[in-house]
């Protein structure tokens, strides 16, 4: 897990970088810039520096699971819209659009309830940052299925 985190902290931190005007000063395990002015590399070694200080960090988790789990969101959206857009097709356009405010709102909900509570410590910093994206891939994915029901070997038992 911290492997993969790594990975995603390099590749995401290079395209930070140059967001930056003014490096954020790191440290003692403190910071002078907020959480989301870090690039994921400035948070990482914030996030090392307070786990060797015996500090809490879930807060940091939170926030580098939301930096990495948001850009992706318009895929896993995508994976649950697209299968569900041919489901309600047949329902017309003003059905699709209420869908589609229903979804935005459910997501956004999703983010709000699950985010502060994976920074106060209740649930976990990787659930708090990905369950939105999650939930929209299996559901999405369930959708999918269904349209293919009868494409699929293993529905027919």
């Amino acid at each position: 897990m911290n492997l993969v985190l790594t990975v995603l902290v390099s590749l995401t931190s290079a395209a930070d970088a140059t967001t930056l005007a003014a490096p954020c000063n790191i440290a003692g395990g403190v910071s002078r810039c907020q959480v989301t002015e870090m690039n994921s590399l400035q948070l990482w070694e914030l996030i090392q520096q307070r786990e060797a200080l015996g500090q809490s960090t879930f807060e940091l988790w939170t926030a580098l699971h939301l930096k990495l789990a948001l850009p992706l969101a318009t895929f896993f959206t995508t994976l649950l819209v697209a299968p569900l857009a041919l489901l309600v097709a047949k329902f017309g356009s003003s059905v699709s659009t209420a869908i589609s405010i229903v979804l935005v709102f459910a997501w956004y909900v999703i983010y709000s309830i699950f985010g502060p509570l994976g920074q106060a410590g209740a649930v976990a910093p990787f659930i708090a940052g990905w369950i939105q994206n999650l939930l929209f891939a299996g559901l999405g994915l369930s959708v999918w299925a269904y349209l293919n029901r009868d494409r699929l070997m293993f529905w027919h038992v």
